[in-house]
């Protein structure tokens, strides 16, 4: 029985692919290149026929990526996921591949696959870190999901971590908003009070702080 290939061999295999087809691309262009500057022009070629390599790589998963939407368009659930996961997989790094891992997390929420749903997120923070909207929806996606397997003091944990670990990110009052809401939902009103003081003192020009003074005179408390 043949013996899969590790990734490191993959990755070998695929460079020594990448190399031997450049230089079939620099000896089919050699009289251009001796024309020119020799040596020199054909580190240039080579490095030319790698980005248009990579060029083309992007442009596949796009349109991987273009056939998910599709299959999603046709209401073919089960098929979209299994090309986003592959997307996923063959283009790791790519943008297609993140939105893909996006997908794939959404697509397994709306079908109450909840711990799948967490895997997916929790591989798009691995491979793409927390910055932008889709990193905060990739933690408030697993926060979600924690809520919705009946554990809001675990999704109000997963919104503070966000919180505590992207203090200037844009999206951390509303993080800190719904951990309140979560705790409070949890039975935790003194812990809900406190976050919500939280977004007035660290975030008061944000809406989430006008939205958390609300909150707090429903309470009856002082901001």
């Amino acid at each position: 029985m043949q013996q899969r290939m590790t990734k490191q061999e993959l990755k070998q295999d695929e460079f020594v692919n990448t190399i031997m087809n450049a230089w079939e691309y620099v000896k089919e262009n050699y009289p251009k290149v001796i024309a020119v500057i020799g040596g020199i022009v054909i580190v240039v070629l080579i490095g030319v026929f790698i980005k248009q390599q990579a060029d083309e790589q992007t442009r596949a998963s796009v349109e991987a990526l273009g056939e998910v939407r599709i299959a999603l368009l046709q209401g073919q659930i089960d098929n979209a996921i299994v090309q986003a996961e592959r997307v996923a997989e063959n283009y790791n790094g790519k943008p297609a591949a993140g939105q893909a891992l996006h997908m794939v997390g959404n697509l397994y929420f709306d079908s109450g696959r909840y711990a799948e749903s967490q895997v997916a997120f929790q591989s798009y923070l691995d491979n793409y870190g927390s910055e932008g909207p889709m990193g905060y929806a990739s933690w408030s996606g697993i926060a979600a999901c924690l809520e919705e397997q009946g554990d809001p003091a675990g999704a109000a944990d997963k919104y503070i971590a966000f919180a505590d670990q992207n203090r200037d990110s844009a999206f951390t009052p509303m993080a800190l908003k719904e951990a309140a809401r979560c705790v409070k939902t949890a039975g935790n009103t003194d812990r809900s009070i406190a976050l919500l003081k939280r977004v007035t003192a660290e975030y008061p020009e944000s809406g989430a702080a006008q939205s958390a003074t609300a909150e707090l005179k429903k309470l009856g408390v002082e901001n």
